[in-house]
């Protein structure tokens, strides 16, 4: 018998401060589970008591855990790309194509550096049907998109190039959060990750200068 799939929408975005405060302490709470004892552990009842507030009230902004990691990822997703715009807003002028990939492989593994357990749950431990991975995909190669189009004149199919590099920064990165995480705060992987999409790059616009 085919199950339908997991609602992960939220029933109610909350309005008041403290309805906020009761979201925002679930959210924590979900991240210290899954960080510190892993999906097995991860449930609405160990979220609540870790939160400090009453099932009832997880219940009326989230129909299950599902959801409530949904909006764990979603949050993830949306700081990263306002931290890459507003970092985008302060720069000099127009970034040459090296400084740009720096900027947004910096940013993205300085991300994955705070919580590299954190990440290493959700793309190890949790099932397939909750992970947004899709979703995450899109996010960044939206990023990619916002800064390197200006380096795309000669590349035959923009998109699809941006497509190929946020696939591969996608899977380097998250590889390396799971298997060897000490890499993220080694500056020598930032420099192999934009030497690699930076030559894909100078490849697809016939111009290795």
């Amino acid at each position: 018998m085919n199950k339908s799939r997991t609602t992960v929408t939220p029933r109610k975005i909350p309005a008041q401060a403290r309805s906020r405060a009761t979201v925002e302490a679930i959210i924590q709470a979900t991240t210290y589970i899954l960080t510190k004892v892993g999906w097995e552990g991860l449930t609405t009842n160990a979220i609540a008591e870790r939160a400090g507030v009453n099932i009832g009230s997880l219940y009326q902004f989230f129909p299950n855990k599902e959801a409530v990691i949904a909006e764990l990822q979603r949050r993830h997703a949306a700081a990263t790309r306002t931290d890459l715009l507003n970092a985008l807003e302060v720069l000099p002028g127009q970034p040459s194509l090296r400084e740009a990939l720096t900027m947004i492989v910096e940013m993205i593994v300085a991300e994955h550096r705070i919580a590299p357990a954190l990440h290493k749950a959700i793309h190890e431990e949790l099932p397939r049907t909750v992970r947004q991975e899709d979703h995450e995909k899109d996010h960044m190669q939206r990023q990619f998109s916002d800064v390197l189009r200006p380096f795309m004149k000669n590349v035959p199919d923009p998109d699809l190039s941006i497509y190929l590099m946020g696939i591969a920064a996608h899977a380097i990165i998250h590889t390396v959060t799971a298997d060897r995480p000490q890499l993220l705060g080694d500056q020598r992987f930032i420099t192999e990750v934009v030497t690699l999409l930076e030559n894909y790059l100078y490849r697809q616009n016939g111009d290795r200068t």
